[in-house]
């Protein structure tokens, strides 16, 4: 049967050389022994009985309590948040009060050592501002990374927030800041980051790594192919046309009754068994 074939696929059916020959390296059949200190479990049964009368419905599964304490934990956090969430309304604080939330913009992902002097001398350039305010804890008075700025005129707010964004951001003491509009008092159903809502996640760690990888001096990391990137391979420069009528090379319509160029002659190692017997053998006729 594999005559039928070309000799490098004949050689897939060919056998393999026969296996090399290794030394055991157990102990002989008839040189083998049981370990003294290996005993049964007939010695054992007494105190099974024993258990099975002091624990007569079985003892608890210990390792379970793991999956509950995790269970009630995760619990106890849906239920801080959600006591958090229902106290949590913008339109009453008594620091939002006197601003109107089209004409404030929110700044996010501060370093903490900003003060509102510096977020001034950032945004002053979209137009007058009339108040900045960085939200700090209420018993450390420590910034918490994020502030409210609000200008005078709303097309300042529309610009900062149009030309920074959220995924350009800006770089404020070697952080990108993101730049959106006040979400809590504009956008119904908003939740903030900090109680299960925001806008998903750090977008800038993923942007700053592409980075890193895009540059030609930085080292690349082979283990994962997707780092790698993707190979280009040039176009045909005189790529064939399916229309006869139409020339590729030159970009416009040429003569339809123009005379074809005449097809190439393409040869291939296979022929079939009547083709290959009639080659030697011309008075042979299938029998079919």
């Amino acid at each position: 049967m594999s005559t039928k074939y070309p000799k490098h696929v004949s050689k897939l059916f060919q056998p393999g050389p026969p296996l090399q020959y290794k030394k055991p390296v157990d102990y002989p059949i008839e040189s083998r022994k049981t370990i003294s200190n290996i005993q049964g479990i007939s010695g054992y049964l007494d105190q099974l009985k024993d258990y099975t009368s002091e624990y007569s419905q079985g003892s608890e599964n210990r390792h379970l309590e793991v999956y509950d304490e995790a269970d009630q934990k995760r619990q106890i956090s849906n239920q801080r948040l959600q006591t958090k969430l229902l106290q949590w309304k913008p339109h009453e604080d008594a620091n939002l009060a006197d601003s109107d939330p089209y004409r404030t913009i929110f700044v996010g992902r501060l370093p903490y050592s900003v003060m509102e002097v510096e977020l001034q001398k950032q945004f002053i350039r979209f137009g007058e501002i009339e108040k900045v305010r960085v939200v700090r804890d209420k018993v450390t008075n420590k910034s918490r990374g994020y502030g409210f700025i609000m200008f005078k005129e709303e097309l300042s707010a529309r610009a900062a927030c149009r030309e920074i964004g959220v995924h350009r951001g800006v770089d404020i003491e070697g952080r990108p800041v993101i730049v959106d509009i006040e979400r809590g008092r504009t956008v119904k159903y908003f939740t903030p980051r900090r109680l299960g809502g925001g806008l998903g996640g750090r977008g800038y760690m993923k942007r700053d790594r592409m980075a890193k990888l895009a540059s030609p001096s930085a080292p690349r990391d082979t283990g994962d192919l997707r780092d790698e990137p993707r190979k280009t391979f040039p176009r045909n420069p005189t790529p064939r046309s399916r229309f006869s009528g139409y020339n590729s090379t030159a970009g416009n319509a040429t003569n339809i009754n123009a005379a074809a160029p005449a097809p190439e002659e393409r040869t291939t190692s296979y022929r079939s068994r009547s083709a290959r017997t009639s080659r030697f053998n011309p008075s042979y006729k299938p029998d079919y």
